[in-house]
């Protein structure tokens, strides 16, 4: 038998340390994050479910402290939010300048362009504020002035047309000391009310520094931000799809979009909404001779950015406004109201507004009851868009569902596609 020769250390075939990158261990470590997957894909739901329970149960046990640290926060950041809101509006005459007045300017005078528009844009913003400032705010709190001071005599007239409809109506004595009670009751709230304005009007010229403050720091962030709104945007995209998977950040972004979409869509039409609902109040007012027509007409005008409750409140608003300087007009300005809203709700809100919403009153009801009792007067303004948004998301999931639940009983031949989805919402 022929002797094997000895192998040296040399030809050994050496060991491959722990560390090695070698096929076997490859599949080793694939091996382990498969197996590690499919637990986590497993445990995914059930952990998810527990955390959300415990995170909800936490919030609602300590719901007004809560509350009051979110509100703490987001009153720090008082300039930003002021700053959106200068920029959100700043954008509508921004990108109106850009794609209609100056559309054929060379692409190498785009800076030029963008900070010309952003001029002009935000020119127009403070001059449509500040003539809502210089000629509107101190007429109404002139009247507001007038009619504190002279609601001692107003009661006093008031108190003798009372009497004098009551003899001509000759009610029981029971009835009319009840009336009577709740008339002087009703009056003295409103006394009580209208002292409180006037006082509100002081503080808020004594805050005026501190709104200046706020308002400069805001309006920095806003020239900013629009000037280079195309890069905040991409390095927020970047982000989103940097974070999450492809379908999560597809579906994060077109919800941004259908958001952004229906804001804009939104304030727009109730900014036009709400002066010509104002304008054509006053010159209702006018016609008839009505007593405080600017600050009525200011009043139903800016009440209309609240859906549903708003109109009524401004006509409560008015009618004791005018019950106190010249009773007899009440029932015309009651009158004149009704007809105008209605002109508004059938005419106006529809063409202009109408679109961007869709939602039905009892949403919009359930929308602003939830948004001004979460976040006051804000949550109110903002609850009926992104009530709509959330609306046209969670219908296009129904049908979604049920189209494919449809589609795999056999009773359609082809699955449902998102145009099809989206026109079945619409």
């Amino acid at each position: 038998m022929k002797k094997q020769p000895n192998k040296t250390k040399s030809d050994a075939k050496p060991k491959a340390e722990p560390w090695e990158n070698t096929q076997e261990n490859r599949e080793t470590e694939k091996q382990s994050a498969d197996k590690l997957a499919i637990i986590w894909r497993s445990a995914r739901r059930p952990i998810s479910v527990v955390a959300f329970g415990i995170l909800l149960y936490e919030l609602l046990e300590h719901f007004p402290a809560v509350m009051k640290s979110v509100k703490g926060f987001f009153a720090l950041l008082t300039p930003v939010f002021i700053a959106i809101a200068i920029a959100f509006l700043a954008n509508m005459p921004m990108r109106f300048l850009e794609n209609r007045v100056f559309k054929k300017w060379d692409k190498k005078k785009l800076g030029l362009k963008r900070g010309l528009c952003l001029t002009l844009a935000m020119l127009f913003v403070f001059a449509v504020i500040a003539a809502v400032l210089l000629l509107i705010i101190p007429k109404a709190a002139e009247s507001i002035t007038t009619l504190a001071a002279g609601f001692d005599g107003y009661i006093a007239g008031l108190t003798s047309w009372a009497a004098s409809v009551w003899d001509r109506i000759d009610l029981a004595a029971e009835a009319e000391e009840i009336i009577r009670d709740f008339g002087q009751d009703i009056l003295t709230h409103m006394k009580n009310y209208v002292s409180t304005a006037a006082e509100g009007i002081l503080r808020f010229t004594f805050s005026v520094v501190s709104f200046a403050v706020d308002l400069l720091l805001a309006v920095v962030i806003s020239v900013y931000a629009l000037y280079n709104k195309e890069k905040l945007m991409f390095q927020f995209k970047k982000l989103i799809v940097a974070v999450f998977s492809d379908k999560t950040a597809t579906n994060m972004l077109d919800i941004c979009s259908r958001a952004n979409k229906t804001l804009n869509q939104y304030f727009y039409g109730m900014i036009i909404e709400c002066t010509i609902l104002g304008v054509m109040t006053f010159i209702a007012m006018r016609l008839f001779s009505m007593p405080y027509a600017l600050l009525i007409s200011v009043i139903v005008g800016i009440t209309q950015m609240v859906p549903i409750i708003g109109p009524w409140c401004s006509g409560a608003v008015g009618a004791l406004i005018i019950l106190v300087t010249d009773p007899p007009m009440t029932v015309w300005f009651i009158i004149a109201l009704l007809v105008v809203q209605q002109l508004e709700a059938n005419l106006v809100y529809p063409r202009v507004v109408g679109g961007a919403v869709g939602l039905s009153g009892i949403w919009v009801m359930i929308a602003v009851i939830l948004g001004g009792g979460l976040f006051g007067i804000a949550g109110v303004i903002l609850c009926v868009p992104v009530m709509a948004v959330l609306y046209t998301l969670i219908s296009e999931w129904v049908n979604r569902r049920v189209e494919q639940k449809r589609y795999a009983l056999g009773m359609r031949d082809k699955p449902p596609t998102e145009e099809e989805i989206r026109a079945m919402t619409d």
